[in-house]
């Protein structure tokens, strides 16, 4: 998935990405519920708006792709 991730962060210039190690930061894991790996969550202003559990490339980028009023 890190390359695809890498690509997508390429193209999407408005959309920050980060890479949790859930081992070191397992707080983090915690607080969010990670339980699966991969997990992708996309935050508006600190809070969770989507969660895509799974390695699936498609899902992510469709809810990347969605608009979102401020």
């Amino acid at each position: 998935m890190e390359p695809i991730i890498k690509t997508m962060a390429s193209k999407y210039t408005n959309v920050r990405f980060a890479k949790i190690d859930v081992d070191e930061l397992s707080d983090v894991a915690q607080e969010f519920g990670v339980q699966v790996m991969p997990t992708f969550l996309l935050l508006k202003q600190g809070k969770e708006v989507e969660r895509v559990v799974g390695a699936m490339k498609d899902e992510l980028k469709k809810k990347i792709q969605i608009p979102r009023a401020v």
